[in-house]
């Protein structure tokens, strides 16, 4: 009885060996947020950081076994289409600065690391009609937007057409007394504005947002479902504790990564949460 029983399972384990593999294996992943990175010491602060602060980041995790994913490969986990590396993190960067375009995409590539970059709808149709194109002060225009997303080391991904604010609406929330039928149609009409905006300049962008400030309301993630996003990043603080058979709207937290402290004492609790 007992080797009928292993036959069995040797035979099981034969015909979906992915299948058996993943559904047991939760898969702990780190975020990183930042924002502009400069070489003026004068702009640093919470959220800008220098270009050699962020190359000793991608040198701490190299040299420590990390390996980066992309939303593309994170879905594709999701479906099981993909497996996760031993030590996944992904990097993102919020309000599309021309300093990702300048400074991060060319490290990214040396060290064989990927991200994604939120890009403003409103903000690249302002620098697509105008000169200014400084890394220390602009932000990407579409044709920027385009030509990083065809290269393929930073993915592309939403942060909204025109909401990242805190005046009254305060990010992707609702405005106070807005019923939540005006608030859907506000928020469907804003991404709809933003994918066409994408289309109409050959911009392929994944299928995530990045909610401004990280504030959204109990109605923002099945808006953003039904305009076609499949995951949402936030400003919460926390490692992601994912599993592949967890189905539908993924919302992950980030941290983020302020000027000051190095690579190595930054990243310190992500080893602490895999050892």
């Amino acid at each position: 009885m007992r080797e009928r029983i292993a036959a069995i399972l040797a035979a099981l384990l034969l015909l979906a060996p992915q299948a058996v593999r993943t559904q047991a294996k939760e898969v702990r992943l780190p975020v990183v947020m930042y924002h502009h990175i400069s070489k003026n010491p004068a702009q640093w602060n919470d959220y800008v950081i220098s270009p050699e602060e962020f190359e000793d980041d991608l040198r701490y995790l190299s040299s420590h076994g990390w390996e980066s994913v992309g939303v593309r490969e994170l879905l594709a986990w999701q479906t099981g289409e993909f497996e996760m590396p031993e030590k996944p993190f992904m990097l993102t960067f919020d309000d599309g600065f021309e300093s990702t375009l300048a400074y991060a995409e060319p490290l990214l590539a040396e060290y064989g690391f990927h991200g994604v970059v939120a890009v403003i709808g409103s903000v690249c149709e302002k620098f697509t009609r105008c000169d200014e194109h400084d890394p220390e002060l602009s932000n990407l225009s579409w044709e920027d937007a385009a030509a990083m997303a065809a290269r393929g080391v930073i993915e592309v991904q939403c942060h909204t057409w025109d909401m990242h604010g805190l005046s009254a609406r305060r990010g992707c929330q609702k405005k106070p007394g807005e019923s939540a039928a005006a608030y859907t149609t506000a928020l469907s009409a804003d991404l709809e504005q933003f994918l066409q905006g994408c289309r109409a300049h050959g911009v392929e962008i994944v299928p995530s947002i990045a909610y401004p400030y990280g504030l959204f309301c109990a109605d923002t993630n099945a808006v953003a479902q039904a305009e076609g996003f499949r995951l949402a990043f936030t400003c919460d603080e926390t490692i992601n504790m994912l599993r592949p058979d967890a189905e539908g709207f993924l919302l992950l937290g980030r941290f983020n990564r302020p000027h000051g402290p190095g690579g190595a004492r930054f990243f310190a609790a992500w080893e602490q949460s895999f050892s």
